[in-house]
């Protein structure tokens, strides 16, 4: 049975070659040619008046058909190649993003939410030799934002959470570095490269109310103007996080060609991280991808627009 399933599987596969927009134009012109050869008298009356550029024509919309076919033929081919090394990269890729979405997690409650690992031990370490009095971590899971507006008003946490972010920055930046290049050549597709390219933009911007200059000398915290759309930006870059492996994991196993994982679309268990309005958001990131783009800039731009050139 599983033999049979794979079989069929593969032949679709196949069958999909033709669908794509040259294949599809061209061979939808050569089908109205001969629907149209069969039903009108006047079409047939032409074509028998002009044979050579009647053949000349259904030449090249077969010729063209051809070479789109075989070209996603010779695409698809390379893809099998590179399917076990695209595999191993989009893995290793997608353990960097958990592990940048655990060193933002410590430094809201100073554990990692799921233990600790080598990328996150030296954001743990931080996080508990600073002077920050840290809530237990099951408490904060789906209550980041209520969690943060605590925070964002703590001397200490500043501190501590300045240098836990830049550790967040430098993962998710190494672990491009890492993977991307590979990633590319694998024929990774752009789609799960690109979330992780906006997540690295996003810490970089996280980081910018930290700097001295946003620090209110009175107090030692981030100023007030920033800490609103800093929250909202920190919270969409763990949501982010769970969007990029989820991404990652169902472009790895597609629903339908693994029955051992059930019928259903993978959900990351880091969801559990999420507030009930993010669960939401997330999902609708992941049928409009769009959407998570506009959403990015726009929270990205919420927090630089508060800053006078060069941030």
């Amino acid at each position: 049975m599983t033999a049979l399933r794979a079989r069929w599987r593969s032949a679709l596969s196949y069958m999909k070659l033709v669908l794509q927009p040259v294949g599809l134009v061209s061979l939808g012109f050569l089908i109205a040619i001969v629907v149209l050869e069969f039903s009108s008298p006047t079409v047939r009356h032409f074509f028998s008046t002009y044979p050579v550029s009647f053949g000349i024509l259904t030449g090249l919309l077969i010729l063209i058909f051809t070479l789109s076919v075989v070209n996603r033929l010779v695409e698809k081919r390379a893809e099998q190649r590179w399917q076990d090394i695209r595999g191993i990269t989009l893995k290793g890729l997608n353990d960097e993003v958990r592990s940048t979405r655990d060193i933002l997690w410590i430094a809201l409650s100073g554990e990692p939410p799921y233990g600790i690992n080598t990328h996150t031990i030296a954001a743990h370490t931080k996080a508990q030799h600073s002077r920050v009095r840290w809530r237990k971590p099951k408490t904060t899971f789906g209550e980041a934002g209520s969690c943060l507006s605590c925070r964002l008003s703590q001397r200490d946490w500043t501190k501590t959470a300045s240098e836990i972010l830049r550790l967040a920055t430098e993962q998710i930046r190494e672990g491009l570095v890492t993977w991307a290049p590979m990633t590319t050549l694998a024929r990774g597709d752009y789609r799960l490269l690109s979330p992780v390219a906006r997540l690295a933009d996003v810490l970089e911007v996280l980081e910018f109310p930290f700097d001295d200059r946003r620090i209110d000398d009175g107090t030692g915290c981030v100023k007030v103007k920033y800490r609103e759309p800093l929250r909202a930006l920190w919270l969409h870059a763990i949501s982010t996080c769970v969007f990029v492996e989820e991404n990652i994991v169902r472009e790895l196993y597609p629903k339908g060609e693994h029955p051992e994982r059930g019928p259903e679309e993978w959900k990351s268990r880091a969801r559990e991280l999420l507030s009930e309005d993010k669960v939401m958001e997330l999902d609708r990131w992941l049928k409009y991808p769009d959407k998570f783009e506009s959403d990015t800039r726009d929270r990205q731009s919420a927090v630089t627009v508060l800053m006078d050139w060069p941030w």
